[in-house]
């Protein structure tokens, strides 16, 4: 992706912040582009000009995540089964930070499929890391599922039963789950 730099790039960046901010805080659904407008300080019809709908602000949220857990991943320079708890060390704590955004946002991105969608560049990432650890594809394709669940359930756990997030209790779970899926 190319990377913006300048007063744009700042604009954009202050937009995506605020409206994570208030999507967190109020809901995406009770979210207006004049709301985010106001907390980003810029006009709404600024707002519109990076982005056209609340559909594409979540898309570029969810491009927004991926980058960070790709970068994550490289700044540790491991693989494998390290490599793949790097990754959820960093969306783990990304989801403690705003629940609620990153769960709709995960749920957006499942439900709308594409070929540039989020969650499946996600999978792709912990795949180069199983694949790394074997040459199976079809077990590194089964292992993905597995501890993409894992991560959806124990987020969904927490949701379900109003538990605290706390994101070294969800990381020493997520990683009990990894150890039981890939060893």
């Amino acid at each position: 992706m190319e990377i913006e730099s300048g007063k744009k790039a700042v604009t954009r960046r202050n937009i995506m912040r605020a409206a994570r901010r208030l999507y967190e805080e109020k809901g995406i659904d009770n979210t207006a582009f004049s709301d985010i407008a106001r907390s980003a300080g810029v006009s709404r019809s600024t707002v519109f000009n990076y982005f056209a709908s609340t559909s594409e602000l979540l898309t570029a949220l969810c491009g927004e995540e991926v980058e960070d857990l790709e970068e994550a991943y490289s700044q540790n320079k491991c693989g494998g089964k390290e490599g793949i708890i790097k990754i959820f060390d960093k969306f783990i704590e990304d989801t403690v930070a705003y629940p609620q955004l990153v769960t709709q946002l995960m749920h957006t991105a499942v439900m709308s499929g594409g070929e540039n969608n989020p969650v499946k560049m996600i999978e792709d990432l912990i795949k180069r890391n199983l694949i790394k650890d074997s040459s199976d594809n079809s077990f590194a394709e089964e292992k993905t599922i597995l501890l993409m669940g894992a991560y959806y359930g124990l987020i969904n756990h927490y949701h379900l039963y109003e538990i605290p997030f706390d994101a070294e209790k969800i990381k020493a779970e997520m990683k009990k789950m990894i150890n039981s899926v890939i060893g």
